[in-house]
């Protein structure tokens, strides 16, 4: 028995751990991978200049800066940039070291789901909820990128698991240890804030009298949100640009490189379905209908918890719907609601009669678990950015570190993995008058055409013009 139980939570483990590690060493280069590079930059400026000269802050550009170089990033908290710095001291600047954090993080919020579901189902429930979470294409590839989609899931449930040992025993230390979880899961993601309130909720629906005590856990939230906030205007002198971001994410202007233009309800909702057919099993979405038409769903209060994490995942799609428009990652929080139904519901199934129904739910398990790898591959198979890893290898040849380098481009972007893998202090530009502009303004010490645009302005060279130079293969800094 006690192996059994042992091994209903560690396969779980293992196989999230196995999928994440396919190909963790690769290059910033597959989907959405910009991020990656984004928070690996933040995190090398941290272990260069200190906490004490980046005041906090996330430090993205490169090359050897003086504080008055620094740009800022601070569109998310910076948990997710001090832990890779953390990782990075530990471990060297890689990519691999990187993507560990994040699948740390998910590795957690598996077993935390697990445990929540064996609280509500007993140890088989907790067994395929674990199980069915970690195959999702959506965690077993997004759930190992540096961003705050990891962090944010493993700090939802954590605080589901520590509201619900506190209905069991009622003792107050699950309550504080709930404040503490809320503050600091929003240093990683501003979405964190709305569970403890969800939690709130739940518990004045399930147990009214008990439901001021919530109010500690919500404050924990609400004093982390304003810590980040304070910390974002003394780094970055007020809160504009957090407001311009916010205002850009609610809106309907998709901004993206392969993404653009004005969308719709109805284009909205085409695209997420979309997102989710790749992202998710389709056999875990009906084992989720079976949970909700009532195979395996128990008492009220229980079903309540799967509610208040959807609720907590679609929040996430509804108030930022250009940026769930854009990025397929924004649904990963309803892998959380999906795979604890799903696990509830093959519960219930191997509940029904001994034997043949335990082999048919373990089988059904196979079959999500394969239909996820089959979805996994087309993800992992994508292969992006490879023009900012010529370029990178360009910059880094003909620069030096403590130059300041104008890119004239002729697609909007933000060369995020330029600046990582040339480690240079890098501006963008996408129209030649403003280029001209800046150029003329002082300050930069080379300048690059990198887009095609033209050659006639002297001081920004062609980039790639020989066929030796197009046909030479990209090398990393130091490679």
């Amino acid at each position: 028995m006690r192996i059994a139980r042992a091994l209903s939570w560690a396969v779980p483990l293992a196989v999230g751990a196995g999928l994440m590690s396919i190909q963790i060493a690769r290059p910033w280069t597959g989907s959405y991978d910009a991020n990656g590079a984004l928070f690996s930059a933040a995190a090398r400026n941290y272990l260069r200049y200190g906490l004490l000269a980046t005041r906090g802050g996330q430090v993205v550009n490169g090359g050897q800066l003086e504080p008055g170089q620094f740009r800022f990033y601070a569109h998310h908290p910076p948990g997710i940039s001090l832990t890779v710095a953390a990782s990075f001291a530990v471990f060297g600047m890689h990519e691999w070291s990187a993507r560990l954090v994040p699948l740390l993080f998910t590795l957690g919020a598996t077993s935390l789901l697990y445990g929540i579901a064996r609280g509500l189902g007993g140890a088989r429930a907790g067994f395929f909820a674990a199980l069915a979470f970690a195959v999702q294409p959506m965690v077993a590839f997004y759930g190992r990128m540096p961003d705050h989609e990891a962090p944010a899931a493993f700090f939802a449930l954590l605080l589901v698991a520590l509201y619900l040992r506190w209905r069991r025993g009622e003792q107050r230390r699950w309550l504080w240890a709930m404040g503490a979880a809320a503050f600091v899961g929003i240093w990683y993601a501003w979405v964190a804030f709305v569970v403890p309130w969800l939690l709130l909720g739940h518990c004045w629906l399930t147990a009214r009298r008990k439901s001021p005590w919530m109010l500690l856990p919500a404050a924990g939230a609400l004093l982390g949100f304003l810590a980040v906030l304070g910390h974002v205007a003394i780094v970055e002198g007020g809160l504009g640009e957090l407001w311009r971001a916010l205002s850009y994410r609610t809106g309907a202007q998709a901004g993206d490189r392969a993404v653009r233009g004005q969308f719709g309800l109805g284009t909205l909702l085409s695209r997420q379905g979309e997102y989710f057919w790749l992202g998710f099993s389709a056999l875990a979405a009906c084992l989720a209908l079976a949970w909700l038409l009532g195979i395996g769903r128990g008492k009220r209060a229980d079903a309540l918890v799967v509610a208040a994490l959807a609720l907590f995942a679609l929040f996430n799609l509804v108030a930022f719907k250009q940026g769930a428009y854009v990025h397929i990652y924004y649904q990963l929080y309803l892998a959380l609601p999906l795979a604890l139904a799903a696990g509830l519901a093959l519960d219930g199934l191997s509940r029904r009669r001994p034997g043949l129904w335990l082999v048919g739910a373990v089988c059904l398990a196979g079959l999500v678990g394969a239909e996820g790898w089959a979805k996994l591959a087309r993800i992992r198979s994508a292969r992006l950015y490879l023009d900012q890893l010529r370029i990178a290898a360009y910059v880094e040849r003909n620069t030096q570190p403590d130059d300041r380098i104008l890119l004239l481009t002729g697609e909007p972007t933000n060369f995020r993995q330029v600046t990582w893998y040339a480690d240079r202090n890098i501006t963008v530009v996408t129209d030649r008058a403003a280029a001209d502009r800046l150029w003329a303004s002082g300050g930069f010490t080379k300048a690059f055409d990198v887009g095609g645009l033209g050659s006639e302005v002297q001081y920004v060279p062609l980039f790639l013009t020989t066929r030796e130079e197009r046909s030479a293969p990209a090398r990393r800094p130091g490679g």
